[in-house]
């Protein structure tokens, strides 16, 4: 009730072969005031309507639930009743046969709150119609209610809520960021923010760049503290904070400009964002998944999945990493989430990567979406991705079993042959003479077996080439991580395996 609320459902009609039935009835409104105070003998309503009775030989409807009464005042709140009633389910008339008269509407919520409160409210659930017939009562209708010939149906109640705050209503006071001070240079990546608040019960948000990063409780002196989970990046930054208190928001505070460092290695390289590749965003995977990308530089990498623990692994001399989620701890069915970050030889965190949402299922779990239904020697291509904007010249980048042979197929032509490493990734790389022509592409990679034949093919990814005046200046890269495989494809990978650091 502080954060949402809802208006009361209509209830059904009644069932039948004709029109003697009856309309299920309207459910409750709502009522929302803010106010000084209230006071008077006025009633607060939002209840639901009662249904009509059935005088044929059809069902009768059910009644209206209950909607949503907020009264929030500072001082008084003085008034007859609060109410949110369940409206009547409607009889049935014909006592020839026990037609099924209409459910009782559940009772709604209500929320009031003052220095001082004299209101009562009430909530209660509708009562079940009545069938006529001798001896059925509500018929197993609900809620439950007694015939005036001594019928005992089944049924239980479906009274509403009510919460009340014995305290005025007010706005949080606004909070104050204290540190970081405006213009300070942080000396890490997780800088403790410190500020001032209400005593009320506030729970202070925290907004830096735009993006909540946390929130914090103020203790009884109204300070309050917060260290992030995750590093921020290097370069500046501007946060600001707001505090909640039952549902009402302050102003937000001035907003305060700060500046945080780059990680370093040891021999003066900054570290990088490291790239996931494996899974792509959306993507539908088992229980035990493999996660894979690339960093350009750092000594390992930490792969973290749903806000959990590091999962730290090697780099290899191509700045590859990969992680397999273990048969002993699988993922749980449902969505998920991971991001990767590289690490310097002190262990501190690099930027993260670019938050990747996958699903997990079990094959046949659900009668729908099948993770086990997929071929495995199907090829895949990864770079580029669906819809991405590349330079002329990159390279292309999938997945296949080791020791696949490919045949990659651009715009229906056949482009050239690949063969999938021991970790099962392909590569071919466009040089200057193959470039590309600006405009939209389509690119295909089907496994090619042993005697030559074709085998299963990739689903086609559409793509497109910018031109030479879209290019970024200073950086002959496409969109990560293609733009990343592309550098390396430049400077060499000889180069990369010599200089896994790159220079700031």
């Amino acid at each position: 009730m502080f954060e949402r609320f809802a208006f009361g459902g209509g209830g059904g009609a009644g069932h039948g072969s004709d029109t003697a039935g009856s309309s299920g009835a309207a459910g409750g409104g709502v009522v929302f005031i803010r106010a000084t105070s209230f006071d008077g003998k006025g009633v607060y309503s939002a209840s639901g309507s009662a249904a009509e009775a059935s005088s044929g030989n059809d069902g009768a409807g059910g009644g209206g639930a209950g909607g949503a009464v907020v009264l929030r005042a500072v001082d008084v709140l003085n008034c007859v009743a609060v109410e949110s009633r369940g409206g009547a389910g409607g009889d049935t008339r014909l006592d020839k046969l026990p037609f099924g008269p209409g459910g009782g509407g559940a009772g709604g919520r209500v929320l009031i709150q003052a220095k001082s409160i004299a209101c009562s409210a009430n909530v209660s659930a509708g009562s079940a119609g009545v069938s006529a017939y001798p001896g059925a009562g509500s018929y197993g209708a609900t809620p439950a209610a007694t015939a005036p010939d001594a019928g005992t149906p089944d049924g239980g109640t479906s009274a509403g809520t009510v919460q009340q705050v014995d305290q005025a209503f007010q706005v949080p006071v606004t909070p104050v960021i204290t540190a970081p001070a405006s213009g300070e240079a942080s000396a890490t990546t997780r800088p403790r923010f410190e500020g001032t608040a209400g005593t009320n019960g506030p729970v202070v948000h925290l907004v830096v760049d735009g993006r909540e990063i946390g929130a914090a409780v103020p203790g009884a002196d109204g300070r309050f503290t917060y260290d992030p989970s995750t590093p921020l990046a290097a370069g500046a930054h501007d946060v600001v904070a707001w505090s909640e208190s039952l549902g009402v928001a302050s102003s937000p505070s001035a907003p305060v400009r700060f500046a945080t460092p780059a990680v370093v290695l040891a021999d003066g390289g900054v570290v990088q964002m490291a790239v996931l590749v494996v899974p792509g965003n959306g993507d539908t995977v088992g229980p035990t998944p493999l996660f894979a990308g690339t960093a350009a530089n750092g000594v390992n990498v930490g792969v973290v999945i749903d806000d959990g623990p590091d999962h730290i692994v090697p780099l290899d001399l191509l700045g590859r990493f990969r992680f397999q989620v273990p048969d002993s701890a699988p993922l749980s069915v449902g969505t998920h989430k991971v991001t990767v970050h590289s690490h310097n030889e002190a262990g501190d965190d690099g930027p993260y990567s670019d938050v990747v949402g996958f699903e997990v299922v079990v094959a046949g779990a659900d009668g729908g979406t099948d993770a086990g239904t997929a071929d495995p020697a199907t090829p895949m291509v990864l770079v580029p991705e669906e819809g991405a904007t590349v330079d002329p010249t990159f390279m292309f980048v999938g997945v296949a079993l080791p020791g696949t042979t490919v045949q990659l197929e651009l715009d229906g032509t056949a482009l050239a042959l690949a063969t999938a490493d021991d970790e099962g990734v392909f590569r071919h790389i466009l040089t200057a003479e193959k470039a590309l022509a600006m405009g939209a592409h389509k690119v295909v990679a089907q496994a090619v077996t042993a005697e030559g034949e074709a085998g299963p093919r990739s689903p086609e990814v559409g793509f497109q080439v910018r031109g030479p005046t879209d290019l970024d200046v200073g950086c002959g890269c496409g969109t990560a991580p293609a733009g990343m495989i592309s550098v390396w494809a430049l400077v060499g990978l000889g180069a990369l395996a010599r200089r896994r650091r790159a220079r700031s």
